[in-house]
């Protein structure tokens, strides 16, 4: 009588719902939807939208152990768990092959899994067999192109596209059964330590799916998370907080409840943490549940995962010549690869007399050692004018005065059209960290703002000098100018009267040619504009 009324009860629930596939015992679809992405700079399943530099890869290997992904009801009454547990090895790969092109891929393999299809032959199934323990999945490349990066654009915004291949054995839920091609779309802001990223994208199966009343077809997919960095803790560095929600809804029947027994609706909350344990190496924990009141397809009781990667992250090489800036004593003089020396990154014909990395055809100083960016030129007072052309080579002092020191009292003067300052706002080489001398100026500034509250709003423009590209110079201005924006509202400005941007070398006052002019035009402007002003970088020159 029991088997009667389980294959009517069957009968009635298929025969309620829209023609789904052929076979309701078919099978041919994964059990596990939502899987962690092999892309670089990314949350767990949420692909970010920033990239590393190029030539940049990476390796990991993941254990992913899921509880709970397959149940059985026999009418409205739950009779347990068909898949009850699985285990899975994820090994990836991530290739940067240019700054805005990644590629990834993903070789799974399933450990083994629990089953309890005996609960659907003691109802009469017989035919029902159990699937396979283990075996492979579906293999899973990944390609990431980015459209626009913060640094020039509000957000970061990357195209990525996602092509599963069939596999893994569909009769054992390891794979589906045919090619499943998954676009989205990735956004992505970083403010200081946090980060926030979304996707929202459709998966596209090739061959539909369905199994008893489960139907598992196109799906309109969206994930959203955030992370935020953590201080060292013990021998971890670089520590990481991620947490993501992961959402899809059958194409369909979106965001419906009408056929909730048969369309299901992933719904998972993943929260985990990342640490470099050393040089290249890094470990990660994530703990995962599925969101709802009952536990089944992309919705399971549990899921752990721990991970282990190796990462390389290329270093930054201004001339092209493969060797590193960091360790380059060259570079802005690519290596000839002669077969002598050619791991300084200095063509060997380029003699260099003082041995400060900057050769004598371009040394203003050849018999003194000094930095590349001062033209291999000593700074001993420290006003990032180069002795040979700083006229008060003991004493500190601006480009405006050819270094030669200003009388305090005329530091700072309130202009119709601008806050004037004699000195320089000086920072650290190629960062947007303001060096202390430069804090009275800033101060003086901020007493200004302060004692004239109808001043304003203020412009605060950041420039460059022309060394290096255009793209790094408009990051760096951006950066250096909000680092000013903020160090006067923690003097007590209102923010609402500031404004920031860089300009990075498209506003020059000085010829980038000499080291006085380049000195010139290494400057931060406060311009007075109008509430309801926008401003924009001019074209290149």
């Amino acid at each position: 009588m029991r088997l009667t009324v389980t294959r009517v009860t069957l009968l009635v629930a298929l025969l309620a719902l829209p023609a789904l596939a052929a076979d309701p015992f078919a099978r041919g679809f994964d059990i596990v939807p939502t899987k962690f992405t092999p892309a670089m700079d990314s949350l767990w399943s949420v692909e970010g939208a920033e990239m590393r530099p190029a030539k940049s890869w990476m390796l990991q290997a993941i254990l992913d152990f899921n509880f709970g992904i397959l149940s059985l009801k026999l009418g409205n009454d739950p009779a347990g768990e068909l898949i009850s547990a699985r285990a899975d090895l994820h090994l990836m790969g991530a290739y940067q092959f240019t700054s805005r092109l990644e590629v990834s891929a993903d070789l799974p393999f399933i450990v083994g899994q629990a089953d309890h299809f005996r609960l659907l032959r003691n109802e009469g199934f017989i035919e029902e067999r159990s699937p396979s323990f283990g075996g492979i999945g579906d293999w899973r490349f990944i390609g990431r192109f980015q459209v626009f990066k913060q640094e020039t654009f509000p957000i970061g915004a990357t195209a990525v596209l996602e092509v599963r291949m069939p596999t893994g054995d569909e009769r054992s839920f390891f794979g589906d059964h045919g090619v499943v091609i998954a676009p989205r779309a990735a956004f992505e802001r970083r403010i200081g330590p946090a980060r926030a990223v979304i996707n929202l994208g459709w998966r596209v199966r090739t061959a539909a799916a369905q199994y008893l009343n489960l139907y598992v077809g196109q799906e309109f997919t969206m994930g959203g998370g955030a992370s935020v960095d953590l201080p060292d803790f013990w021998k971890l560095t670089e520590n990481t907080f991620l947490g993501e929600v992961n959402f899809a809804t059958p194409a369909e029947a979106p965001f419906t409840f009408k056929y909730a027994d048969s369309y299901k609706t992933p719904f998972e909350l993943l929260i985990g943490a990342r640490s470099k344990l050393m040089d290249h190496w890094s470990i990660q924990l994530v703990f995962g549940r599925g969101l709802g009141s009952s536990t089944g397809y992309g919705r399971e009781a549990f899921r752990v995962m721990f991970g282990v990667r190796y990462e390389y992250v290329a270093q930054p090489d201004l001339d092209g010549d493969g060797i590193p800036d960091r360790i380059d004593k060259c570079p802005d003089v690519p290596e000839d690869k002669d077969g002598d020396q050619d791991q300084d990154g200095c063509p060997e014909q380029d003699k260099d007399t003082d041995g400060d990395g900057v050769v004598d055809r371009v040394d203003a100083c050849v018999d003194v050692p000094g930095p590349q960016e001062y033209d291999g030129c000593p700074d001993r007072d420290g006003d990032q004018i180069p002795d040979n052309v700083d006229k008060c080579p003991d004493d500190p002092g601006p480009a405006e005065t050819e270094g030669c020191p200003v009388p305090q009292e005329e530091e700072v003067t309130l202009e119709s059209d601008r806050i004037r300052i004699k000195g320089n706002i000086l920072y650290e080489t190629g960062q947007a960290v303001i060096q202390k001398q430069s804090y009275k100026i800033l101060d003086d500034v901020a007493k200004v703002l302060l004692q004239n509250p109808d001043v304003g709003p203020v412009l605060i423009e950041g420039h460059t000098d022309n060394r290096g590209g255009h793209a790094y110079n408009l990051d760096l201005s951006n950066r250096r100018a909000k680092a000013v924006e903020d160090y006067l509202v923690g003097k007590g400005v209102d923010r609402k009267r500031l404004r920031s941007q860089g300009f990075s070398f498209d506003r020059p006052i000085g010829s980038n040619d000499t080291p006085l002019g380049r000195a010139k035009n290494r400057r931060t402007d406060f311009r007075l504009i109008e509430a309801d002003s926008e401003t924009k970088p001019e074209p290149p020159k």
